[in-house]
C-alpha cells in the first residue's frame, strides 16, 4: 500500500458545478441512472441511483472481471477448454433465454465463451465459463460475491453469474436461494464495476465493440451474430461526437430494459447506466442513453482548472537543482450552470520519495509518479466517494546533485 505525506490547499478559486439539478420531474425515463466520468469517477448526473434493482444479464460483467482475475493469475488462459454439460446445454438451447446453442459434450474455450457472453449476452456460455477454473456455479458465486466487495460495492445480491432468476437455471439452479431470487445493484454500483472492468481489463472494450461475430458451435457449423448494442458506431442510437465501444445489456420482465454503455467525449471516458428503462419497447434503453449523452453535451462542459505554482513546482533535496517541476499543469473536472463554489487541493506525495523533512529527494526520474492531487468541494461528487483524483509526476529528469550541489542548496 502507499504511503503518502498530505499537504492540504484551500485554493482561493471559485468552481461553478452541478451534479444532478433537482427537477420537478426526472430527466431520465428509467428507474434509474447514473453518468460517471470514468477516470476520476466523477458523477456528472444522477437519478435515483441508490436504489437496489435487478440488472439481468449486466451481471455479466462481473462474471467477465471475475474469469479476467482467473486469466491473470494463471488459473486459466483464454485457450482453457471447457466441457458443456447437460445442464448447460439446456439453457444454451432454449428459445426463451439468450440462446447461442452451445452442444452437449463438445468443448469451448474461455476465449470463445467470453466472447458470446459479451457480444450475444449468451446464457449458456456464460455458465459455461463459470467452470471453467473447476468451479461448481456456487463456488463461482462467492468468487463474484468477493470480488464485489473487494472493488467496493455497496449494495448488491448476486445469485448468479448471468443474471437470470434462479429458478431459470433449470438443474443448475441453486439450493441457496428461492426460485425467484435474482441478481440486483444500485445504478452507482454498477458504475463502480463497470469503471473498474475499464480501468482493470481495458482489452474487454477490444470484445464489446464488435458489431457481430462469429461463434462455431459445433463441428463444421459457424453462427454470426450482431451485437446487441444499437449505440456502437453507425448504430442506430449513435450520437455525434460520442464513440461507444461498449458495454453490455440486460433485459428481464423484473429488471425491465437496462444497458450499461461507456465511451469517448472529448478525450474523457465517459461510463452510463440506465436501468429499467420504461415502457414496452426495449430500444427505450438506448434512447434514455442517448439523452444523457445529450444532456453532456449541451448542459455541461468541461472547466480548466490551472494548479498553483506551490503544487506544480515542489523542493527537491540532493538534486542539481532545488526543484522539480510537476505535471499536469491543468486539470479538468464537469462543470454546469452559472453558481460558484469554493473547492481544496490536497497534495499527498509518495512518501518513499521523500526526505526526513518531508521533502523529494533526488534522483527523480521524467514521467515519475510522485504523489496525487485530489481535488474536493460540496458541489463535486465522486463514486467512491472520494475526492477527485489526479496523478502528479516529473516533467524532467532531476539527477542527483554532486558534493558541492548538494552542499549549496
Amino acid at each position: 500500500m502507499k504511503k503518502f505525506l498530505v499537504t492540504l490547499l484551500m485554493i482561493p478559486l471559485l468552481l461553478g458545478i452541478i451534479v444532478a439539478p433537482a427537477h420537478a420531474a426526472p430527466l431520465i425515463d428509467a428507474s434509474a441512472a447514473v453518468m460517471v466520468d470514468a477516470s476520476t469517477g466523477q458523477v456528472i448526473y444522477e437519478q435515483n441511483a441508490q436504489q437496489k434493482l435487478p440488472i439481468a444479464s449486466i451481471s455479466k460483467l462481473l462474471t467477465a472481471i471475475v474469469i479476467e482475475d482467473e486469466v491473470h493469475s494463471n488459473q486459466i488462459t483464454g485457450n482453457t477448454k471447457v466441457k458443456i454439460d447437460s445442464g448447460t446445454a439446456a439453457i444454451s438451447n432454449d428459445p426463451n433465454y439468450s440462446a447461442i446453442g452451445l452442444q452437449e459434450g463438445q468443448s469451448y474455450t474461455v476465449r470463445e465463451l467470453l466472447n458470446a457472453a459479451l457480444v450475444k449476452s449468451a446464457d449458456g456460455a456464460t455458465m459455461a465459463l463459470s467452470a471453467a477454473a473447476g468451479d461448481s456455479m456456487d463456488e463461482f458465486n462467492m468468487k463474484l460475491q468477493q470480488k464485489a466487495q473487494d472493488i467496493g460495492l455497496k449494495n448488491y445480491t448476486i445469485v448468479n453469474p448471468v443474471g437470470l432468476n434462479n429458478g431459470d437455471l433449470k438443474s443448475l439452479a441453486s439450493k441457496q436461494y428461492s426460485a425467484k431470487a435474482e441478481n440486483a445493484m444500485t445504478a452507482t454500483d454498477v458504475a463502480i464495476m463497470t469503471r473498474y472492468l475499464v480501468d482493470h481489463y481495458p482489452q474487454l472494450l477490444q470484445v464489446t465493440a464488435q458489431k457481430q461475430a462469429t461463434f462455431f458451435i459445433a463441428k463444421g457449423k459457424a453462427k454470426t451474430e450482431k451485437n446487441l448494442n444499437e449505440m456502437l458506431p453507425g448504430g442506430k442510437y449513435t450520437v455525434p461526437g460520442v464513440t461507444i465501444d461498449g458495454l453490455k445489456t440486460g433485459t428481464s420482465d423484473t429488471a425491465g430494459a437496462c444497458f450499461v454503455s461507456t465511451g469517448n467525449y472529448q478525450g474523457h471516458r465517459i461510463i452510463t447506466v440506465v436501468l429499467h428503462a420504461n415502457g414496452k419497447n426495449k430500444d427505450n434503453r438506448f434512447v434514455q442513453t442517448q439523452r444523457l449523452y445529450q444532456m453532456l453535451k449541451q448542459n455541461y462542459h468541461l472547466q480548466t482548472i490551472t494548479l498553483p505554482k506551490n503544487i506544480r513546482e515542489q523542493p527537491l533535496d540532493n538534486g542539481q537543482s532545488r526543484q522539480v517541476t510537476l505535471s499536469p499543469r491543468q486539470i479538468t473536472v464537469w462543470s454546469a450552470g452559472s453558481d460558484v463554489h469554493k473547492y481544496t487541493m490536497a497534495v499527498k506525495l509518495n512518501k518513499c520519495y521523500l526526505n526526513k523533512k518531508g521533502q523529494l529527494q533526488a534522483p527523480i526520474s521524467r514521467n515519475r509518479t510522485v504523489g496525487e492531487l485530489d481535488l474536493s468541494g460540496n458541489q463535486l461528487k465522486t463514486l467512491d466517494g472520494w475526492p477527485l483524483t489526479y496523478r502528479l509526476f516529473s516533467t524532467a529528469n532531476v539527477p542527483q546533485g554532486n558534493f558541492w550541489q548538494r552542499l549549496w542548496h
